[in-house]
């Protein structure tokens, strides 16, 4: 069997970790699978691979000390394709080619921050993304958003190219029987950090009553969000491998920038109806199971009041949607066969 190794920079909890060991687990008998990822976290202790490199060196933009140990762990361990699911893995596996050019990389897009949250700078990291495609032997999108802008924007050539929507196993939870008295149950989950827009959900949930807003995560933004909450508003913190979507009515993740969320992926195969806000491919994912909206506090208020009214019609379509699009257990071939076709190139 060909040997993967999966690189992704940061080990803790958040979307591509997920998508990472889920990649992981449907890979397992067709590949030797190694994971490259900053230290023994979430995603390390998660998963079963055939050996671990930890490094907080992959912090760096740019160290020639941990390009050097990573190439001898490589070379010690015969790796044959190497799949990047963050920035700065991306940069890295990439730059190995230049040791060994046998190596083939696929870089997975999980959103161009280049473009979103590039700023002023947002073109000459667009040039230096283009630079690094042609390197590459394939890029992987998670979205038909980040296939285009990938065309359009960045300007990769379409035989660097492969766009695979996002997938994820279904959740695997127990039916809730709601009280009639309960109030309705607001679920986000998400980062507290820039560019989640949990802020807009608390303004907007703030004077629907019969509304509870709760709040699954942890960061640098919790003690602000906790100084504007009002009374109907819960925080958990972060819950590892959260997956109790059942005791909640409805979804909701606001956000400045997506690339196609698996935290939404979750919420449809548990049925829920969803609220997104209209960035990167998240409109993908709304088919009359959902609404979407800009970011700003009315729209949002609007779009909870609705899809309460809308509850059961969105329910029983966020569900279908799932099965038909995004379930990882009706589509995992879909991966398998990119992965042998890249490494056999």
């Amino acid at each position: 069997m060909k040997n993967i190794l999966f690189m992704v920079t940061k080990s803790q909890n958040g979307g591509a970790q997920k998508w990472t060991k889920e990649q992981i687990e449907i890979c397992s008998n067709n590949f030797n699978c190694f994971l490259a990822t900053d230290e023994d976290g979430w995603l390390s202790q998660n998963v079963q691979v055939q050996d671990k490199f930890l490094n907080k060196l992959i912090y760096r933009r740019l160290s020639f000390s941990y390009l050097l140990l990573l190439n001898k762990f490589i070379k010690y361990n015969n790796i044959n394709l190497i799949i990047a699911s963050s920035a700065n893995a991306g940069i890295y596996s990439r730059l190995i080619k230049l040791f060994n050019e046998k190596i083939k990389v696929i870089y997975v897009s999980h959103g161009w921050s280049s473009i979103y949250n590039g700023g002023k700078l947002a073109f000459l990291y667009t040039f230096i993304e283009r630079q690094l495609s042609k390197i590459s032997d394939s890029i992987l999108c998670i979205s038909k958003k980040d296939f285009q802008n990938a065309k359009d924007i960045i300007k990769i050539n379409d035989n660097k190219l492969k766009w695979i929507t996002n997938k994820i196993y279904p959740i695997k939870n127990r039916e809730i029987l709601k009280k009639q008295d309960e109030k309705i149950k607001l679920l986000t989950v998400a980062r507290l950090e820039i560019p989640k827009r949990v802020d807009l959900l608390i303004e907007a949930t703030k004077d629907l009553n019969d509304v509870e807003l709760h709040i699954v995560g942890d960061g640098s933004q919790r003690n602000y969000l906790e100084s504007i909450k009002h009374k109907n508003v819960i925080f958990y913190g972060e819950i590892d491998g959260f997956n109790d979507f059942k005791n909640y009515d409805i979804f909701a993740l606001i956000s400045d920038s997506e690339g196609l969320p698996l935290s939404a992926l979750e919420a449809m195969s548990s049925k829920l109806p969803i609220i997104l806000s209209d960035v990167g491919g998240c409109f993908e994912l709304i088919d009359e199971n959902g609404i979407l909206v800009k970011n700003n506090i009315d729209e949002i208020k609007n779009a909870i009041i609705n899809t309460i009214s809308n509850n059961n019609k969105f329910s029983e379509k966020s569900l279908k949607l799932f099965n038909n699009s995004y379930n990882l257990e009706l589509n995992r071939n879909s991966y398998i066969n990119y992965y042998k076709d890249i490494s056999n190139d």
